[in-house]
């Protein structure tokens, strides 16, 4: 499967939003992610940083400003 886990990256910490993400989608200045089980979870004022395809991991922080 083509899962990815999908962290918050704070002051060099990286925290767990949702393991097995499906579905990551950007609209303004908030980011919605979907599970593989149908899990649906919204980040307000993130942004995404950056997607390792290889080791399945999205990284969002957050907004500035």
């Amino acid at each position: 499967m083509c899962e990815s886990t999908v962290y918050l990256s704070e002051g060099g910490e990286k925290v767990t939003v949702m393991e097995e993400a499906a579905k990551v989608k950007v609209s303004g200045t908030s980011i919605m992610i979907v599970s593989l089980s149908g899990e649906r979870k919204t980040l307000e004022s993130v942004e995404f940083s950056e997607a390792d395809l290889m080791r399945h991991e999205i990284i969002l922080r957050p907004r500035k400003g």
